[in-house]
């Protein structure tokens, strides 16, 4: 049972959250003339492929899909709006198969930021926070096959 007094606390901390985790909206809403530094570029399903094969240790994958591009509509105060691809695969662990989703964050067409969106960090809320922000960020994006990363793993 959750008490009144608590009510404030969890409706401020909702609102904070909403205010710091902006929106996702597609790429193609970025307007012609905004500055190219916040274009996600042609080849980033090449890109994010190579970035996860060798920074990263993918395991086995069994499944992987894709993002299109959005715009993460973050506020000034946080960076402003940047484009985002999220990566997402299913690998075979050592005990049961896991899923696994990175975001990606491009600038002036490489590669600024790299983010899981699912990790939960006790000082940002723990379990919710993380909620929040795979909401804002890769929950509200639409996912397509990725073979890229398949191949990418093979070699």
């Amino acid at each position: 049972m959750v008490s009144r007094s608590s009510l404030p606390r969890f409706f401020g901390v909702l609102a904070c959250f909403s205010l710091l985790g902006g929106c996702v909206t597609d790429a193609t809403s970025v307007k012609p003339g905004e500055p190219r530094s916040i274009v996600v570029p042609s080849n980033h399903r090449q890109v994010v492929a190579r970035y996860i094969a060798t920074k990263m240790n993918p395991g086995r994958v069994l499944r992987a899909e894709i993002s299109r591009p959005g715009v993460w509509e973050r506020p000034e105060f946080a960076g402003g709006p940047r484009p985002i691809v999220c990566a997402r695969w299913t690998a075979e662990g050592p005990i049961i198969q896991q899923t696994h989703t990175i975001a990606f964050m491009f600038e002036n067409g490489k590669i600024s930021e790299v983010f899981d969106p699912q990790y939960i960090n006790p000082a940002a809320g723990g379990a919710f926070g993380a909620w929040v922000k795979n909401a804002a960020t890769c929950g509200k994006l639409s996912y397509v096959r990725y073979p890229e990363l398949i191949k990418a793993r093979a070699k």
